[in-house]
């Protein structure tokens, strides 16, 4: 249970990060999806699958948030 606390911890710092920075990652990543490890970028591309592909190759995933970076609002409809 303590490691699934953990990984909670390590997305939601990541997340926090994300969200304090938006304005500059839109500025060099809008449209984009970004990989987050440590509260830093390390990876990003437009498509996701060659993103997690290379991101997993050098990095344990379940330390990585990946979000979409773009200028524009989505809407979501469900």
């Amino acid at each position: 249970m303590r490691e699934y606390l953990v990984l909670f911890d390590v997305h939601e710092l990541n997340r926090k990060w994300f969200e304090k920075n938006y304005d500059a990652l839109v500025e060099r990543f809008d449209h984009r999806f970004v990989a987050v490890c440590d509260q830093k970028v390390v990876d990003s591309d437009y498509d996701l699958d060659e993103l997690i592909a290379r991101v997993e190759a050098d990095f344990p995933l379940e330390r990585v948030s990946i979000e979409y970076v773009s200028r524009d609002k989505i809407q979501l409809i469900l």
